[in-house]
């Protein structure tokens, strides 16, 4: 079965030869790599351009800077694998025979396959995240049970380039990522798992994934918080029309609302007013928390308010991060 490695590209340069490499040094051979890249302006799509003619299976797009969205979207459209995954340029993946191991997973043909990430920053510390308790996963009874145990659990991860997905999935039912957000890996996976039947997984190692301290998903910004206003708004309402997982759809909207809260200190003065109010807004959402954090951040902004709860959330984070370093 043939893979589409789809790879979008926007000023990646010093990064990207190392993720193509990582790919094209798997011992699995059967695959197609399609980069897109997506208006650059520092030499990242010439080096496309590079790769593509010195290196088989490169096909490289070109396009007009949109986003990685629409990035991603075009090479679905230009993919012909049975199944497609998607790679960011600034990562890697870690295990020659990683691709190789996951399509022996893919036998029986599930409609996704689930592998691991490890976390690699910039000193070289790596961490590796935990195992899943597969022996109890594959006894649950259908797809939605094993979504709410990766909730539970948070286990679950919203990224698109931690799955192998059968490409037909996407495109029957027509599953691509939303224009216009900062987190539309979010809106993404929750459509996806609207659709997923049949899973596999595998305690794996094999993706990379490179922190880098200026990059669009360890910043925090305002636009983060407007495209997660959306992302309530959209799935809470689906929720609440009687959608696949609507339950468990709740608790992980829970659990992101705790997220957005610990990068609240992170935003300029100027932009504060306005993520405090998005907050506000879906606050309601915390009722559905399951974890003891989600539980007692509920009580303190019940009690003290919203910006006194993400205020502590800013602290407790910052001293997690000065204690894990």
């Amino acid at each position: 079965m043939t893979v589409s490695v789809i790879i979008p590209v926007y000023n990646v340069k010093p990064y990207l030869e190392r993720c193509v490499l990582s790919v094209l040094n798997q011992t699995y051979k059967d695959i197609d790599i399609i980069l897109v890249d997506d208006g650059s302006t520092d030499g990242s799509g010439e080096l496309c351009d590079d790769l593509a003619s010195r290196m088989p299976h490169i096909t490289t797009i070109h396009q007009n800077n949109q986003g990685i969205s629409a990035a991603r979207n075009k090479g679905l459209c230009h993919a012909t694998g049975h199944y497609v995954v998607f790679l960011d340029a600034d990562d890697a993946w870690l295990l020659p025979d990683g691709l190789e191991k996951l399509m022996k997973k893919a036998k029986d043909f599930p409609d996704v396959i689930i592998f691991k990430v490890v976390n690699i920053w910039g000193c070289d510390r790596k961490d590796y995240t935990q195992d899943y308790d597969i022996d109890y996963i594959e006894k649950l009874p259908n797809s939605s049970e094993v979504f709410k145990y990766l909730i539970l659990t948070q286990q679950f991860s919203m990224s698109a380039c931690f799955l192998l997905v059968k490409r037909e999935l996407l495109v029957n039912n027509k599953i691509y990522f939303p224009i216009g957000y900062i987190s539309e890996d979010v809106y993404w996976s929750l459509h996806l798992w609207q659709y997923i039947q049949r899973i596999s997984i595998l305690n794996l190692n094999f993706y990379g994934y490179y922190h880098r301290e200026n990059s669009v998903t360890t910043k925090a910004s305002i636009r983060v918080y407007e495209s997660y206003d959306k992302i309530f708004n959209f799935w809470k309402a689906q929720s609440e029309s009687g959608c696949k997982n609507a339950e468990s759809i709740r608790v992980y909207l829970a659990n992101m609302w705790v997220n957005r809260g610990y990068g609240f200190y992170q935003l300029e003065k100027k932009e504060k007013d306005t993520a405090l109010n998005i907050l506000k807004a879906h606050k309601d959402i915390l009722k559905y928390g399951s974890s003891g954090k989600a539980k007692l951040v509920r009580y303190i902004s019940n009690i003290f308010g919203v910006r006194i709860a993400v205020t502590i959330l800013g602290y407790y984070w910052r001293l997690r991060k000065t204690f894990a370093h």
